[in-house]
């Protein structure tokens, strides 16, 4: 792998995170015409990863296509846009990143790094919000999964994509273990414990899965009623959090405890407060970590009021 190549292009992504991406890319079983898919590119590296995995991969063709959507633009005033703008400035392509009106596009930012690989025909990119996105033709053998962190936007890729994932595709949640991600690990622990996908290992906040068996419309649609029923979904945090544990997480003190503040954070935005107190004394009593990196995670929960869904909204045009 080119590190050299990833690590000029400004991003979130950590260095095992960008090795594990392309480790799967490059290992991936792939048919004639399997193809990959992507949510969430933001200036392309993790996409430059899984590119330069796939160019290494002996069953990889000229109709293996990598197909990566994102809307490439946020709100001014929502979320995203102070991330957009610092790491843009710190890799000196600030120029590449234009407002128009309210809205921060940074489009050009991603061309201005992943051109070769649009060139060569291998990736595609799709400018597109999460809503309007529809999945390739072919058969997924790989997904890595980076844009939705709440179930609301998610199970647009669980609905349409889904069913298109062949039997041992990769799926990786990028941000699974994180504080913000509730809704998305409560689905993904439903996944588990239905046997559609399986634990394979982590690399930072990434956790890395294969596929069972594909989801049909009717195991879609109970899994939805499942999420609807907020009274009982909670204790898929409890099964995520078992799961994960029975792996070999990645700085394990650091991530690991971020479900558990998912939890709390989750329960809190929905107003059921003793619970969540409840779930931090329990962390507490049994002697979990609380260490400086759960502190600071905390910290940032309680800074947004518990919630950035309104912020996420702006961004999205939702609000």
């Amino acid at each position: 792998m080119n590190y050299e190549e990833a690590q000029k292009i400004p991003g979130m992504i950590e260095p095992n995170e960008r090795k594990m991406l392309y480790e799967q890319a490059k290992q991936i079983s792939l048919n004639k015409e399997d193809c990959v898919v992507e949510f969430g590119a933001f200036f392309g590296r993790s996409t430059n990863c899984i590119a330069q995995g796939l160019s290494a991969n002996p069953s990889f063709t000229s109709k293996c296509l990598f197909y990566t959507y994102d809307s490439f633009e946020c709100d001014i005033e929502g979320w995203f846009a102070p991330h957009v703008k610092a790491y843009a400035k710190e890799a000196k392509v600030l120029h590449l990143v234009k407002d128009e009106g309210n809205r921060v596009d940074f489009e050009s930012v991603f061309k201005h790094y992943l051109q070769p690989y649009i060139d060569s025909k291998l990736l595609v990119s799709v400018k597109s919000e999460l809503l309007d996105s529809q999945p390739p033709e072919n058969s997924i053998a790989l997904m890595h999964i980076d844009s939705p962190k709440y179930y609301e936007e998610f199970k647009i890729i669980l609905y349409r994509f889904f069913p298109k994932v062949k039997l041992h595709c990769t799926v990786i949640f990028q941000d699974f273990f994180y504080h913000w991600s509730g809704s998305l690990i409560l689905v993904v622990a439903i996944l588990i414990e239905k046997n559609f996908i399986s634990l394979e290992c982590s690399a930072a906040s990434s956790l890395v899965t294969k596929v069972l068996r594909s989801p049909t419309k009717e195991d879609i649609l109970e899994i939805d009623l499942i999420m609807q029923n907020h009274g009982k979904v909670s204790k898929y945090f409890d099964i995520a959090i078992k799961e994960c544990s029975k792996i070999q997480i990645d700085r394990n003190h650091q991530f690991l405890p971020r479900l558990t503040l998912a939890k709390i954070q989750w329960l809190y935005s929905q107003k059921r407060f003793s619970e969540a107190k409840f779930t931090l004394q329990a962390y507490l009593k049994e002697g979990n970590a609380f260490n400086k990196e759960v502190v600071w995670d905390f910290i940032e929960i309680f800074s947004h009021g518990f919630s950035i869904r309104k912020l996420f909204e702006i961004d999205h045009d939702q609000g």
